[in-house]
């Protein structure tokens, strides 16, 4: 009803008025209440629903750690790690693989004779079905056999590849693979050739690329996990055999790894197939090496003291490469194929090898290597390297002032290394008095210098107890000061333990894919603790391309140089009466203002603890062939059967490592000399548990 202008309501209008209101105020307040009680009990049934998702999320975190556990990995938390280059953000584990020497064998028959190279014979098929179940053991099995001296099976790949993908993937931050991925030329029926080496590099280069790319993205370069791939003595042809680029060879490299190198660095890998990679970026790189270019069985280089020498322009790259990554703040892991040991090297490549690493201790964090075969490592020792350098006589290495013309290579020296390459791709022989060897000249030596430093810090300590005020006095009065420690160590004093760790770094050589022994990688961790927190780095640097551009006319210009000074070692006395000039190739020593770096002392990037993953191949046939008696097909029983397990990690007993710095290497190296039980467990890991023994 509505109201005319100027009239007023009577008393019972005003009273329905009221009383509407009161039921509307009542209604609403009900409604309230109603609703009120609704949302809590809504709010009760989203917090029951929360619990039960936190108690989900906490099952399955915890399942995940048993996963890990399972697989010898440490559970950890994952940390996202913002990318200062894209400002996109990964996620970081704390974990890379290294795999190495996987050398597939595409002519690999099964049921072929394994002393046939496991490669069919035409004699053998014939008379194939007349075997009886005595032979069976002289045939090639499905996934190879240790020991047998044939290449990996094709399958052995495949399924290798296929464990990793499906139980590490997702556990690792990136992929060092140390080369050698085709098989050996030991089959003069089936001799090895070019086109065939390219084309089987290509198709491994495939499978890792499948495995760890992004596939959310179109962008063929990128990828959930980087992978850092090196040359190895087989990946060449002929084998060992690797000139100075750009070469056919080079360039056909470049086009495989084309996807993991980078583009500011195409230039270089033309020449030297050598590279760096960012593989957490502005913080951690991996530089790949290749080492054919120091490795004395390859007949076309010398030495690393001539210019015109690859290793000596690899050498070179190296330096300032460091260098750099110092002045970034970065750490750096180093990789390559064969391993950088006297027994491999030439003696000036090692020299200044191993001085280069010893010099930058402070940003590298380790080197990881194959082509042996045998899980193992070897320390080498940087002071010793230097001191080799200074003392090198002139007619060790001479060079014709005029022409530069080396003396002829060591044709003996060149033919042992040839030999021994070629020896990697055979049955293993004389492996127990390879091990002894290594324990002899490197372990034993580390232990009396240990030991002897260990007697001398107690005699110091007790002299020092006894030196009272009035023998101060006396000193004084004599012009004698009192010894303090950590004193710079005088001339003819014997170093101390810290000393000792520190002149020393790491060769860590590892087990193969191949079935020399039985097949193995490992997976290493490393200390992520802190990695976003603010650091000193310097963020006015040059952008890469702008570095290795500017790096190439360096190295361009120092190799041009006319000096014939300048075409002789820093170690030589040069003309006579003429300046010596700095060889460039041999690092200066250490400014004592860096610090050491993550191999000496716990910090970012540290390695804490590895996993060595193997496959026992015996076994692993066994069940292959009873899931095939099963009645199950050829896949099935494959996927059914085929399996990595965890051999040991660093902290097993009986030697076990709380970490993995310098100085826990030299410390297990003194252990194994002192104790036998140690060094045969020592020795079956180093065989891949395959129960291998010299004969």
């Amino acid at each position: 009803m509505t109201t005319r202008k100027g009239t007023q309501r009577g008393p019972l209008m005003k009273a329905r008025s009221k009383r509407k209101n009161s039921i509307l105020l009542g209604s609403l307040i009900v409604s309230l209440c109603g609703l009120y009680t609704i949302l809590q009990l809504d709010n009760l049934q989203n917090f029951q629903v929360c619990d039960e998702v936190k108690d989900h999320t906490e099952l399955a975190s915890s399942q995940a750690d048993d996963q890990l556990i399972e697989l010898g990995l440490t559970p950890r938390e994952i940390v996202s790690m913002r990318n200062i280059r894209t400002n996109s953000h990964r996620k970081l584990h704390g974990r890379f693989l290294h795999i190495t020497d996987i050398h597939p064998d595409r002519f690999y028959e099964e049921n072929a004779s394994i002393d046939n190279l496991c490669h069919p014979d035409n004699e053998q098929s014939k008379h194939q079905n007349n075997r009886g179940k005595d032979q069976l053991s002289s045939l090639a099995p499905r996934f190879g056999k240790a020991m047998s001296g044939c290449d990996a099976p094709v399958d052995l790949m495949e399924y290798t590849l296929k464990w990793i993908n499906e139980t590490l993937r997702d556990h690792i931050d990136f992929v060092i693979w140390t080369g050698d991925n085709i098989r050996h030329d030991n089959d003069r029926q089936i001799p090895r050739t070019e086109s065939q080496i390219f084309e089987m590099n290509e198709i491994v280069s495939g499978k890792f690329r499948d495995i760890f790319e992004n596939k959310r993205t179109a962008d063929p370069r990128d990828f959930d996990i980087e992978i850092v791939p090196s040359l190895g003595n087989n990946d060449v042809f002929p084998h060992n055999m690797f000139s100075l680029g750009p070469t056919l060879q080079t360039r056909e490299m470049f086009k495989i790894w084309d996807v993991f190198i980078p583009q500011e660095q195409r230039r270089w890998f033309d020449r030297g197939v050598t590279y760096l990679k960012e593989v957490i970026p502005g913080k951690l790189a991996v530089i790949s090496i290749n080492t054919l270019y120091l490795y004395k069985a390859n007949p076309l280089v010398d030495n690393c003291n001539s210019k015109k020498e690859p290793g000596y322009q690899l050498l070179l790259w190296l330096g300032y490469t460091l260098e750099e990554l110092r002045q970034r703040n970065m750490k750096v892991w180093l990789s390559g194929h064969v391993p950088p040991i006297l027994k491999n090297f030439d003696k000036s490549c090692y020299d200044k090898f191993t001085l280069w690493t010893h010099e930058y201790r402070d940003i590298i964090v380790g080197g990881v290597y194959g082509h042996m075969n045998m899980d193992h490592f070897i320390p080498i020792d940087g002071e010793q390297a230097r001191r080799d350098l200074e003392t090198l006589e002139d007619e060790t290495f001479w060079f014709d002032e005029l022409n530069e013309k080396q003396k002829p290579l060591d044709i003996y020296n060149y033919a042992e290394a040839a030999s021994e390459a070629h020896m990697m791709g055979a049955k293993p022989v004389n492996k127990v008095s390879y091990m002894t060897k290594v324990k002899e000249e490197y372990y034993e030596t580390i232990q009396k210098e240990l030991k002897l430093a260990y007697t001398q810090e107690n005699i110091y300590d007790e002299e020092e107890e006894e030196i009272t005020e009035s023998d101060d006095s006396i000193d004084l009065l004599l012009g004698k000061k009192k010894k303090k420690k950590g004193n710079k160590r005088k001339k003819g004093r014997n170093p101390t333990k810290d000393e000792i760790y520190e002149k020393y770094s790491i060769v860590n050589i590892a087990g193969s894919v191949i079935p020399t022994f039985n097949p193995s990688f490992r997976i290493w961790e490393y200390n992520i603790s802190g990695i976003n927190e603010e650091t000193s780095i310097n963020q006015n640097y040059q952008p890469w391309d702008e570095f290795f551009a500017d790096l190439e006319v360096k190295i361009d210009n120092e190799l041009s140089s006319s000096d014939p000074n300048e075409n002789s070692m820093n170690i030589m006395k040069g003309k006579k009466g003429g300046k010596k000039k700095p060889d460039k190739t041999i690092p200066r020593r250490k400014p004592s203002e860096y610090p050491l770096g993550p191999a000496y002392v716990e910090q970012l990037f540290s390695p804490t603890k590895f996993i060595e993953y193997y496959a026992d191949l015996d076994q692993i046939n066994k069940d292959y062939l009873s899931l095939l008696q099963d009645g199950k097909d050829k896949n099935r029983a494959a996927d059914e059967a085929f399996k990595f397990q965890v051999e040991y990690t660093s902290d097993d007993k009986p030697y076990s490592m709380k970490s993995l710095l310098v100085k826990d290497f030299l410390n297990v190296a003194v252990e194994l000399c002192d104790d036998s039980t140690e060094w045969t467990t020592f020795l079956d890991r180093a065989f891949i548990s395959s129960g291998y023994s010299d004969d």
